[in-house]
């Protein structure tokens, strides 16, 4: 039997088995730089910035290659609805979460400019 790619996390959710299923998304898919999930009542809402193509052209052709399978992907590591956004600044602003929301994860270590 082939394992999952990708592990669920499991009928209980807590921040920390989440934040595990982002992490081991995150390390799989190398186009994504940065990767914020924050969760409210409805959903997790999960933002990306995208790797710059080596050509210096924009990262809408892999956002436009990825935006229809990764929220199913994210989804299935999660068992949560998960909203897909991509962000064209490196930058989050923590103000665009309401009192209720939670981060559940930022990830960010293949961006170099991040210390």
């Amino acid at each position: 039997m082939k394992p999952d790619r990708f592990s669920r996390v499991s009928d209980r959710r807590s921040p920390d088995r989440e934040s595990a299923a982002f992490a081991a998304w995150y390390a799989t898919h190398s186009s994504v730089r940065r990767l914020w999930a924050v969760r409210n009542s409805r959903q997790l809402r999960t933002l990306v910035t995208l790797e710059p193509p080596p050509d210096d052209s924009d990262a809408y052709p892999a956002w436009l290659a990825n935006c229809d399978a990764w929220p199913g992907e994210l989804q299935l590591c999660t068992d949560s609805a998960v909203r897909l956004e991509l962000l064209d600044e490196p930058t989050f602003d923590g103000a665009a979460i309401d009192a209720e929301s939670v981060i559940v994860t930022a990830l960010s270590w293949r961006d170099p400019t991040f210390t």
